[in-house]
């Protein structure tokens, strides 16, 4: 590694693992982030790091790194964490039942913080002003245009962010222009038909068969309703009706999100889920009600420029070994592209695996954890990709 902060590093790392494996130990899902919001603001002005408290409805922060030059550049990591129980079985696993950091949000907090003892520590060589955005409700794709809305932007030139990604090797990053993560838009589709007893079926208009069949017919849309080029995801992922085996219910609930690259499509497969739920569910002479996200997530769109900067980076940190470009979009979907509709910018993909591709657990796993030797090469990165942009016109 040719790091100019290569020292800093590695003497603060140590405390930055610590700090990582205290947060996941405390993790705390989507507006519930109370004590890790806490957390990493007391760490941050431990180290004479000002911090702004408060916004995106209470648990967003803005750190504020400031050097001597007009040019302000943010640094964006998530807090949020997932509905899981875990079952890694690690030393500093949850203590909350059915929470768990599933997603590495962890690593992300704590790999800014890190980020942000180093460059205050060379403020005076710094040109400009680093903020650094620790947002919320990533997981529901919500925090991030709470945090743009309450000022998190304001005066600010690019912003970059990154997430640790499984399927790359450890200590690789994964860049690539324009399209890098998808739109998502999530469905909540009621249906209402006529409960009965189970033992009377024909006094029923069943929910549940119509909902069965809806979840297949929904299916159809991208086999059928969209270019085999063009990427798109249906998927139901909960389906809730009935209280017992003898009854049949009133109603049912389908609720599901939609991916897709292209705001064209997203609008495309919007109207035939509402279009197939209402008819099919006419077609069992029920009712269906369909409701969406009312803010859907645009695409992740990294500008070109900054990210030919982050190659760069990089290049001149890691070596361009570790550069990977990534060949084609990940239908994940990430609230950073609400920043990106803002500013330009970059999100990149920090590697995790030590081996073959596939041993690693997956995000969103129940065993997954974050790479804490994945620390290091992300600090030198992102503390580097800060001053280099602050130093670009």
């Amino acid at each position: 590694m040719n790091s100019r902060f290569a020292a800093s590093i590695a003497r603060h790392l140590p405390e930055i693992i610590a700090l990582r494996h205290e947060l996941h130990t405390h993790p705390e899902i989507a507006f519930e982030e109370k004590w890790t919001s806490q957390r990493i603001a007391q760490y941050l002005e431990s180290h004479g790091i000002p911090v702004q408290r408060g916004l995106a409805n209470g648990t967003g922060l803005v750190a504020t790194v400031a050097g001597r030059g007009d040019r302000t550049i943010a640094l964006r990591a998530d807090i949020d964490a997932l509905p899981i129980h875990e079952l890694t079985g690690l030393p500093y696993a949850s203590t909350i039942p059915g929470r768990m950091h599933a997603c590495g949000h962890d690593g992300h907090s704590a790999l800014m913080c890190g980020v942000a003892r180093v460059l205050h520590e060379n403020a005076s060589s710094l040109p400009g002003t680093v903020k650094f955005l620790f947002q919320p409700a990533e997981e529901i794709t919500s925090g991030a245009p709470l945090m743009v809305r309450d000022g998190a932007l304001d005066n600010v030139s690019a912003v970059f962010g990154l997430h640790g990604w499984p399927e790359l090797p450890l200590g690789h990053v994964g860049v690539r222009n324009g399209c890098l993560m998808a739109s998502t838009c999530n469905f909540y589709i009621e249906i209402t038909g006529r409960g009965s007893h189970g033992a009377n079926p024909g006094a029923s208009i069943d929910p549940v068969v119509v909902a069965a069949h809806l979840t297949t017919a929904l299916q159809s849309i991208v086999s059928r309703e969209t270019n085999p080029w063009e990427a798109a995801v249906v998927t139901v992922g909960k389906i809730e009706a009935g209280t017992t085996t003898n009854i049949i219910p009133e109603t049912a609930r389908l609720i599901g999100t939609f991916r897709t690259l292209t705001a064209p499509l997203q609008r495309h497969i919007r109207e035939a889920i509402a279009r197939m739920a209402e008819h099919v569910a006419a077609a069992f002479r029920a009712k269906a009600e369909v409701k969406f996200s009312e803010i859907p997530c645009p695409p992740l769109l990294n500008d070109p420029a900054a990210t030919d900067l982050v190659r760069q980076t990089i290049d001149a940190t890691l070596g361009r070994d570790k550069r990977i470009e990534i060949p084609h979009a990940s239908m994940g979907a990430e609230d950073f592209a609400y920043y990106l509709a803002e500013k330009p910018g970059s999100f990149v993909f920090l590697g995790f695996h030590n081996g073959n591709e596939g041993t690693y657990p997956l995000l969103h796993n129940a065993r997954f954890d974050f790479n804490d030797a994945a620390l290091t090469p992300g600090m030198a990165v992102m503390a580097e990709l800060a001053v280099r942009s602050l130093q670009s016109s």
